[in-house]
């Protein structure tokens, strides 16, 4: 008979062991036990097994260090499943629980966040479905937002909520924010709210937009304008990670940067200010003019920290 409260030792490979570790550490868990609880509180999101095919065998896992953890009350429905296998068909508890931490580092890693944070997931949902706004907390710093949409990286390794705020003061395209998921907590609906990203066709349609064109910086639709040296263009070719697409050159369409010049990319300010600052006078930028201003000051800040004393 399986009870909350129990203390459960697991049987594991090395590899499902250190992915189980490497997600605790990305997506800021309390511990292992943490983790195999939230795994056993879904565990009816996973396909049945087929108790006649479960490997019983462990002296494959000799080598490795057992997963332990205390059961605690949100896997109560699992220890009922568990005591049921248990008694139908000889099955262990600790080979149950093996087969339920496998499906789970098979998932794609964009889908193992969603699972983790599946409560915030829902609500999210919920008041994108019902177009309504939510208060929320991302790294530390209360928002109040629409949420539009659930989105991942191109290589399905992290979840994104598109959401729109209410600074009726920008643009558009900038009232558009992608949040990681895993760094979302305290997430609240107001049912009685109308979503901001609902408030006008403009921003509905940016939604929309960003949605067909997603990618993390939402750059879709959003031009800088950027002066490259020589090397520029070297440094542009071969720091490929999180690189702008480039658009035009000198006013004419182009998709390479081969020289010297002035490129139009397509780049949100957000991307800019991660990818251009490597560059340093390599890069100048040009446009828009709140961004080459927020260049111009980290410069100017970055040269007080050299300038003698």
């Amino acid at each position: 008979m399986v009870s909350v409260s129990q203390k459960i030792k697991v049987a594991a490979t090395h590899l499902l062991r250190s992915q189980m570790e490497l997600d605790i550490d990305d997506y800021g868990l309390k511990g292992l036990g943490d983790l195999c609880n939230k795994i056993l509180a879904h565990y009816n999101e996973f396909p049945a097994p087929d108790p006649t095919s479960l490997a019983s065998d462990e002296t494959l896992y000799k080598t490795v260090a057992p997963l332990q953890f205390t059961l605690n009350h949100s896997g109560e429905s699992f220890a009922n499943y568990a005591s049921h296998l248990s008694k139908t068909h000889n099955i262990k508890t600790a080979t149950l629980c093996r087969y339920y931490f496998e499906c789970y580092a098979n998932l794609p890693r964009g889908k193992r966040e969603c699972f983790i944070f599946h409560d915030s997931l829902d609500k999210l949902t919920k008041a994108a479905n019902d177009r309504t706004n939510v208060s929320l907390t991302y790294r530390g710093e209360s928002r109040i937002v629409s949420p539009c949409f659930l989105a991942f990286s191109p290589s399905q390794v992290r979840a994104y909520i598109v959401v729109c705020d209410n600074n009726l003061e920008k643009p558009a395209a900038q009232r558009f924010h992608s949040l990681r998921l895993c760094h979302i907590r305290g997430v609240a609906a107001d049912t009685n709210s109308k979503a901001f990203h609902c408030e006008n066709f403009e921003l509905s349609h940016q939604a929309d937009l960003f949605r067909e064109h997603f990618d993390p910086f939402l750059c879709y639709g959003q031009n800088i304008k950027v002066r490259l040296t020589d090397k520029g263009v070297e440094r542009y070719n071969r720091l490929t990670t999180n690189r702008p697409k480039a658009i035009a050159k000198d006013c004419t369409e182009c998709e390479e940067v081969k020289e010297a010049g002035t490129y139009t990319f397509e780049c949100s300010e957000k991307l800019a200010q991660i990818y251009f600052p490597q560059f340093l006078n390599e890069a100048e930028i040009l446009e828009p003019r709140e961004l080459r201003l927020w260049f111009k000051e980290q410069f100017d800040n970055a040269a007080k920290v050299y300038s003698p004393k």
